[in-house]
């Protein structure tokens, strides 16, 4: 005999459906976009600046009321949960969020879902009753991290790698890929793993820095032979420049860096890293704020018919052979947009944090 699911399960059910329900029924009535919609970050720092500068950009075009809130606590799980209890209780029309524990977070998206659109981006919650979700492919962006990997170590060696955490989803999907491919055999008949390349760790900070600088520290005390860092997320690739350079180890040891902070583009300019991969976060941004408007007028026609509404943005690897270009193509979108752009200036950080 099967057995009921428990009770707040079925509530859970019965809510999402009253909220489908309300959103299709109101679209019957009324084409106007919504009022206000609340955009909420993992962190602050530029590339949290530059994914509000996206939404900001769509707001202001489809004449929408837009409310961005940044955590003060980078991945703080406990702040954003706070967050978004009081979002419950006000009147937002839409609400977009950077999970920072994507099973964890579940009941709380679940509850904000049940009578309003609610889209993820950048980091998903694929198991909760987000209606969409905007960001990169995270897997795919983790073979492309240890394709780098490969490609800078060719007769193999030993990696470290920095993450934030294991909750969030994206750092699970990158570790995935990751791991995946540095196991990969480069014969694609052999099944073995490829032999030539040894992860010491996967080391975790929760978004501390100095815990980061701790971990970096301690993978280079218990690996003399250590041959590569990889940086997981957008805060991990200054930290690791600053750890190497005072310890005297720079340019000794190669990195693999995620996205691009100004002080990562010109560690790849000057060649302390071999490459970092670049993400889109004003696409995320701006996509998100136009799917919770076309969730909210009813325009289902806009989503993709599988997926409940997942659009993949690319990564692209960006290194010293195309960094000029790469930051040619930011400078425009920034004057097109009316936006401001940071792909060149270092006092970035200072500033997105005032």
């Amino acid at each position: 005999m099967l057995k009921k699911p428990p009770f707040w399960i079925a509530v859970v059910v019965a809510l999402a459906a009253i909220g489908w329900f309300r959103m299709n029924a109101d679209a019957e009535v009324s084409r106007d976009p919504p009022s206000r919609i609340a955009f909420v970050t993992a962190g602050d720092g530029e590339y949290w600046e530059t994914a509000a500068a996206g939404a900001r950009h769509a707001a202001d075009d489809l004449g929408v009321q837009l409310e961005v809130r940044m955590l003060e606590q980078t991945e703080n799980v406990q702040e954003q949960n706070e967050v978004l209890s009081t979002l419950s209780a006000d009147k937002f029309d839409g609400i977009a969020v950077s999970p920072v524990d994507a099973d964890g977070q579940i009941t709380v998206i679940n509850a904000l879902a049940a009578d309003r659109p609610v889209v993820t981006f950048d980091s998903d919650s694929p198991l909760s009753s987000r209606h969409g979700f905007v960001g990169t492919s995270n897997f795919s962006a983790g073979l492309r991290a240890g394709t780098l990997v490969k490609q800078t170590l060719p007769e193999g060696g030993k990696i470290a790698v920095l993450m934030v955490n294991t909750t969030k989803s994206n750092m699970q999907d990158r570790r995935g890929g990751f791991k995946t491919r540095i196991e990969e055999s480069p014969n694609p008949e052999d099944e073995v793993v490829d032999e030539r390349y040894e992860v010491v760790g996967y080391f975790t900070d929760e978004g501390d820095d100095d815990k980061c600088r701790e971990n970096i520290r301690k993978a280079l005390a218990d690996h003399s032979d250590l041959a590569c860092l990889v940086g997981m997320n957008a805060r991990h690739a200054p930290l690791l420049l600053e750890v190497l350079k005072a310890d005297g180890k720079l340019d000794k040891i190669k990195l693999v860096t995620f996205d691009t902070l100004p002080e990562t583009l010109a560690g790849v300019r000057e060649g302390h890293i071999e490459a970092t991969i670049a993400q889109d976060p004003f696409k995320y941004g701006d996509e998100a704020v136009r799917m919770l408007v076309s969730l909210y007028r009813g325009e289902q026609e806009y989503l993709p018919v599988v997926g409940r509404g997942a659009i993949h943005v690319s990564v692209e690897a960006i290194n010293k052979d195309n960094i000029d270009e790469y930051q040619k193509r930011v400078e425009a979108r920034a004057k097109q947009t009316g936006t401001k752009s940071t792909a060149n200036r270092s006092d970035t950080k200072d500033e997105a944090k005032s």
